[in-house]
Formats: C-alpha cells, structure tokens, sequence
C-alpha cells in the first residue's frame, strides 16, 4: 500500500512538472468520457434504471392485437380480459383525456388527465404522497366524483397547500374532491397532471360497442407467472372471445409486453446506437492520448534508464507509468463529470419531450460509478502499450550521449503509427454514421406534409359537456369563434376541426359503402375520421384535387356528404372514381331534435390531397373529412391563417375564445411551422447527437496526426537538415512530410469503410427510409478524412521545410 502511495504521489508530481502535456491529456479525456457520461446518463435514465414502482419486473402492458398490430382495447373486452384470465395479480384500464380546472380568481387552464380504474394504484404499488389513492368501488357507476392530482399539480396551481385533501376543484365544470396527491414519479398515463375513476357508462357496456377500442391496459403477474405464460392465457381468452363474438372480435388477439419494455420500444436502438457512437470517440480518445504517452516517455528515457540501472525493475517501472496514466484518467473523469452534468441538464431542458423518462435521467451514483469504471479501464488502455515500450527499452543505449531514444525506435514508431491509423478508422466509421443519420434527416426534411403551414397558427380547446351537454352547442360555439377570429384585423381566413394535422386527436372507425357487398370480420373496411369547418382545407393549404370542398351550404339539417383523402381513394376505391358514393359510418351522432344517435355517413363530394397528419415518417394513411357543421365535437382546434406575428394571432385567438367563453382554457396554442418541426424533434436530437460525436472523432483523429508528424520532424532534424543542405527544396520536404500523414490517414479509410458498412445494416434501422443506395456519405468521408489529415500535417511541414541546416546538424 505504501508503494502504491509513493508511485501515487511521484505521477502527480512528475504531471504537475509536464502542464502543458497534463492539460492536454486531461481535456481530451474528459471530453470524451463527459460525452460518454452523460450518454449514459441518458441510457441508464431512459432504459436501464428500474421503474419506480414496486417489483416493476411484474408490471405489464395489455392490449388488443389487431390485423395492423397493437391497439387499445374495448371497455367490455377489457372486463372480460380482467375476469376470465388466470395469470394476473390484477389489472386497470386507462383512459388519457383531458379536463378543463377552474379555480376562483385564477385563469382556467387544461389538465391532462388519467381516467383509470379503481385498481390502477394497488396494481403499480403507488401509495398518495399525501391523503389517499382510489379504493375499491370509487369507479362504480354513480360514485362521488373525486381526483387525485399529481405533484406538480399540486404545487403549480395550489401553492403546494398542506390542506388540499378534502377541498372540492372544478373539472369540466363539475365538482371534484380531493382525496390525494400522487409521487412526482408516477408518470401514467404520460404528462398526466390528474387522475380520476374511470366509471363505465351504459353506452361503453353496451354489447353492440365492444368494436370500439380505446381503453389501454396495466397489469401485475401473479405470483410464478412468466410474461409467455400469461400471454398465453390473455391469447386463450381473445380466442374464446372471437369465437363468440365474431362481428366485433374477429381478427382481434390479445398481448402484454414487461411495462418498461413498452415505454421505451420507440427510443431504445436509437439511443444504443449513440452509446455505440460514444464509445466509438472514447476509443479515439485513449489512442490520442496513449501516443501522446508514447511521446512524453521519449523525453524521460534517460530517467527510467537510471531508475532501471539503481535496480528498479521491469514490472515496477511498467507500474508506475500505468499509475500515471491512470491518475490522468482519474483527473479527466473529474472534468468528464462536470462536462456530463452541463450535458444532462441540457438534454433535459431542451431535448425532445416525447422522449419516455426525461425526467429520470441525472448524474446519479450509478452515473458516476460508470464514469469511474471507464476512467480506470481507459487509464489501463491507453497506458500500457506505451508503459511496455518504455520498459523493453535498452539501458545501455538510453545511457550513451546522443542516443535517440525510444522515441526513434522502429518499434515505438509503429505503435504511434498504429493508435494514429486506429483512430482515422474510428472517425471513418463515425463520420459514415454521421452522414447516414444527416442524410436521412434531410430526406425527412424534404417530404411534403402535405398542407403549408406558413402563417398558419393553431390552438386548442374542450369544451366540458355539463356546459355543452349536446353535439349542436358544440357547433354554436365553433360558429361564434370563427365569427369573432375572423372579425380580427389581418386574419385572412380561419377555420375548426377535430385536432389538426400531427395532433394526438384522432377517431378511427369502420364503415361501409353503399352497393358493395358488406365487410366481413375478417375483413373491415377501417379509416380515420375528422370533421371540419368549411374553409378547413383552404386556411391549411390542401389541395382539392377531385370535386369540391366543404362550403356553408353544407349545414347540420343539409343533405349529408363527406369528402376522402387521396390514400382512401387508392386503398378502398382502386381506380374507381369515389364521387356520389354513399359511406355509413360507424359512429352516431347526436340529432339536435330528439337527442337520439343517428348513423353518420354522407355521399363522397371531393377528395383531397393526402396529409402527413401522424408525421413525415409515416406512409399516408385513408382518412374521411365530415362537415363540423353535421358532426360536430366538443375537442376542437382553431386554425388561422395570417400575415400578422405569430405571437399577436396566437393572442387574438385567445381573446376570440375567451369573449365567448371566459372559463375554458386555450392550450397548444403554437403556428403550424413549430408543430412540424416539433414533429421531427427526436430524429434532429438524434442526428445532432451524431454529428457532434463525429465532429469530435475527426477532430480527435486530425489532432493524433498533427501530434505523430510534429513529433516525426522532431526526431528527423538532423536528417531533415542534411535533404536541404543537399539542395532539397522547401516544398519537396513539405511534401514528403505531409505524405505521411496522409499515408496514415489513407491506410485508416479503407479498414474504417469495412467497418461502416458492416455496421450499416444495424444503423438503417433506426433510419427514415432513405431511397437508393448509400453511396453519398461513403464517398465524401474519406475525402473529409484525408483534407483533415492534409491540414493536420501541413503545420509540421511547413516547420520541416524551415529547418536550419546548420542548427539542426550541431543539435
């Protein structure tokens, strides 16, 4: 122990003597270990760390498997899923929706709230922060109204008040008592600011409605139960259920996967893939820093000579060299950390919303035990080739004046040689990967959304149905909105729909047309659903390319028509022209008179142009726009189009609301432009990530060449000095020196483009389609690669072309 302790304190000393070397050695390792920190920070927060729920290896995701995949499932399948399994400790459904609060003398605002079954909490093992959870029977038809709010909630918009359990709030214009406030983690449904009892009505148990999915599903195993066993067992009962309702269950299965698993399917091979990327910058890192181990042990041979020769021995002297590159290590752990921190808060403020678990990533303990881990094994790695050349070093040599030392050793030479090919191989692989993420980007970039959002601004409202209780007031007030917005000064046109494109709001349902032969189970003719105002298409700037648009003609007491996207006509219609036929929609709709639900449908009048409406990655899909007018609904979203800023429309559609209800709140209120590129905001996030771990490797790769061929002119000034004093020109010993570098750099391309396309296969997945071949990033980077290496080794040259014969033949 005190050997180590004195091996300690002499590399510190002998680092402390060398600032120049020591501060150059720490700040490339740290920036590589902070950029390797803080990736897995992000890692470990979204995919590693357990949930925060108790045995969350228990919880489970249930849903309904249709013929396109995962999908909710219906209220009564949900029951019968509940009730007839065997493999379950317990199960809830959740319903995200949302909840207009108001309170006295405050501004009303949206919540995003989680209808879930009484169980929901029991099933996660989540006790309230404060008060209580829901107990059973608080979801049983007509039972008291009652919320719990999360922390945030609480503490926003009630001053964090020790005595909220028991007060009575207005959600959607009802009363709602407290009875408890949930842990800041609990993040189910996501973004969730509430919770209340998901009570079934009569209509969601009505028999004929067990087509009509939208309930998702928790589950914990029971007790020695495996996720394959209780898929099993879920799957027996989907199959019983198809069996005896096979109008509505045909087709449909049932599936769980581990909870964790689900809420990081989307992100899980990005992220590996820029761990990958990560490690890739650490490896070019330690090559930097071992050649420049190999440099600095070059100038102390004749102090490990005496070492050696006062009877110190190979392995001691090995030991004490991997000690100091250890202890450089360490200290670019220390920066790494600090680096890592400015990162993670970065990633945290400004990264991607829709990133699953934004909230848990931090430099915790497990962050910087990792960061310690790789210090250790980086100090290891890049210190032992150079530690092993110093120790086989020849004593009797080292010890004779003039010697050139290790430094000019052909074996030394060939290892700096090697780390400086080694890392042009790593920024080869880094700079293709690099390119095929921008690449693909700029192809996302450059898909048509189908609508132009320029001037186009959009906000949101809900309208609570104990104040808008039938369909038809939901259409007054979208008709006096529009009366009031259109009245603003500037406005040029404004329209309402249900959602918007590249919004969460969407119907999905089964129809059928008039003439055909009638779906089957098997079979279904399915589409997506959205009523809008008349002047919807034209305020978003989507074509019609067949027919005509909505007009005000087409009224609630009209003749019913609907008008189909360009997908619907290729996948229902194949070539036959859709305009005049008849489609009966399976959804009713309210009929002002009586109350009574009616079918909603409509003759086919128009088609438009498709619409990206799930974002730029995904192919168009079949939608029906209906009139708002004859079907109207109470989430609806104002569009308006105008040359004024964005932020005077943003306030003026505020007003216009407010003026004809002051007690709903105005949400997502943001111009199309920034919808569509918050769209995109996971593949920049990504793309950028790459970009800058790949800026980092070529700079890392350039800076190992200019160190190699500054050192190369160092030891060859004498030689250097004679070529010119023979009569060699400046620019053919410019030349000579540059093309080692780029010799170097050339032999590190081709082992680097082996690697990239061999990695290319994993890294297309995780890419937006990109048509044709990828040829384009594997042809630019070794260009980039060899104009680094020229600049990289121009600098030494032009020192080598320089040298004094003299000078350097009396050195």
């Amino acid at each position: 122990m005190y050997t180590m302790f004195q091996d300690v304190r002499y590399a510190f000393r002998k680092l402390l003597h060398a600032p120049g070397f020591t501060i150059i050695a720490v700040a490339t390792i740290g920036i590589a270990l902070g950029a390797a920190t803080a990736m897995f920070s992000v890692v470990d927060g979204v995919l590693l760390k357990p949930l925060p729920y108790r045995a969350p290896q228990e919880l489970v995701r249930v849903n309904s498997m249709g013929p396109n995949g995962v999908m909710p499932m219906s209220p009564l399948d949900f029951i019968d899923y509940r009730n007839e399994s065997r493999s379950f400790a317990g199960m809830a459904a959740i319903d995200g929706t949302t909840m207009n609060l108001t309170t006295p003398g405050e501004s009303p605002i949206l919540l995003q709230v989680g209808r879930v079954s009484a169980s929901f909490f029991r099933v996660l093992g989540v006790s309230a922060e404060r008060g209580r959870v829901f107990a059973a029977g608080d979801d049983d038809r007509g039972a008291p109204n009652i919320v719990v709010l999360s922390d945030a909630t609480w503490r926003s918009r009630f001053g964090g008040d020790a005595g909220i359990v028991g007060r009575t709030v207005s959600l959607n214009g009802s009363s709602y008592t407290v009875v408890g406030v949930a842990p800041a983690w609990l993040s189910i449904p996501q973004n969730a600011n509430a919770w209340v009892p998901l009570q079934f009505s009569v209509n969601d148990l009505d028999p004929s409605n067990r087509g009509a999915h939208s309930l998702d599903g928790v589950a914990r195993l029971a007790a020695g139960v495996s996720v394959d066993r209780a898929s099993e067992d879920l799957g027996r009962v989907a199959a019983a259920l198809a069996t005896k309702y096979p109008d509505t269950n045909t087709g449909f299965g049932a599936g769980i996967v581990e909870l964790q698993t689900q809420m990081v399917k989307d992100v899980r091979a990005a992220l590996w893939t820029l761990f990958g990327a990560v490690a890739f910058v650490l490896l070019v890192a330690c090559a930097n820093v071992a050649n420049l181990l190999l440099v600095r042990a070059s100038t102390r041979e004749t102090e490990i000579a005496v070492r050696t020769a006062l009877g110190a021995g190979r392995g001691r002297i090995v030991r004490q060299l991997i000690t100091e590159s250890v202890l450089l290590a360490v200290m670019g752990a220390a920066v790494g950390v600090l680096l890592a921190h400015w990162i993670v808060s970065a990633v945290v403020a400004f990264g991607p919303k829709g990133l699953p678990r934004l909230d848990d990533i931090g430099v915790d303990g497990r962050v910087l035990v990792f960061a310690a881990g790789v210090a250790l094994v980086t100090g290891l790695l890049f210190g032992l080739a150079p530690a092993l050349h110093s120790a086989q070093a020849d004593i009797s040599g080292m010890l004779k004046a003039g010697t050139r030392g290790s430094g000019g050793r052909r074996g030394a030479t060939r290892t700096r040689n090697a780390f400086v090919i080694a890392e042009s191989a790593l920024a080869v692989v880094l700079l293709v990967g690099a390119g095929l993420f921008l690449r693909s980007f700029a192809q996302m970039l450059a898909v048509d959304p189908g609508f132009r959002p320029a001037q186009v601004t959009t906000a949101s409202v809900s309208l609570p149905s104990v104040k808008y209780p039938r369909d038809h007031d939901a259409g007054a007030f979208a008709d006096r909105v529009l009366e009031q917005v259109r009245a603003q000064p500037g406005v040029q046109d404004a329209a309402v729909g249900f959602g918007r494109p590249l919004a969460a709001s969407h119907i999905r349902l089964t129809f059928e047309v008039a003439g055909w032969p009638p779906s089957t189970p098997a079979d279904r003719h399915v589409t997506w659903l959205r009523p809008v105002s008349a002047d919807y298409f034209k305020v978003l700037g989507i074509p019609v390319v067949q027919g005509r648009a909505f007009t005000a003609d087409d009224r609630a007491d009209g003749r019913q028509v609907l008008i189909v996207s360009q997908a619907f006509v290729r996948q229902f219609f194949k070539g036959e022209n859709p305009i005049g036929k008849h489609l009966t929609l399976s959804w009713g709709r309210d009929s002002s008179e009586w109350g009574a639900n009616a079918a909603a449908g409509g003759d086919i009048v128009g088609v438009v142009g498709d619409v990206a409406e799930f974002g730029p990655t995904t192919t168009p899909a079949a939608w029906v726009y209906a009139p708002f007018a004859q079907l109207p609904v109470s989430d609806l979203s104002v569009l308006v189009r105008s040359r004024l800023p964005e932020a005077a429309v943003a306030k003026e559609v505020q007003a216009a609301v407010h003026r004809v209800d002051a007690d709903l709140p105005v949400y997502d209120v943001a111009p199309m432009t920034r919808v569509l590129a918050a769209s995109v905001a996971q593949p920049r996030f990504y793309t950028t990530l790459i970009m800058c771990f790949a800026l980092v490797g070529l700079l890392l790769a350039a800076i190992g060449i200019y160190g190699v061929i500054s050192y190369g002119v160092s030891v060859r000034a004498r030689e250097i000095g004679i070529r010119i004093a023979l009569g060699a020109p400046q620019r053919r010993v410019m030349q000579l020196t540059i093309r080692q570098g780029l010799v170097l750099a050339l032999i590190g391309v081709p082992i680097g483009l082996a690697g990239a396309y061999l990695l290319r296969g994993y890294v297309r997945g995780e890419l937006y389609a990109p048509s044709g071949p990828d040829v384009l990033p594997f042809a630019v980077v070794p260009v980039v690669l060899l104009a680094a290496a020229a600049v990289a080794s121009y600098i030494p040259a032009r020192r080598a072309a320089r040298v004094d014969p003299a000078v350097a033949m009396r050195d």
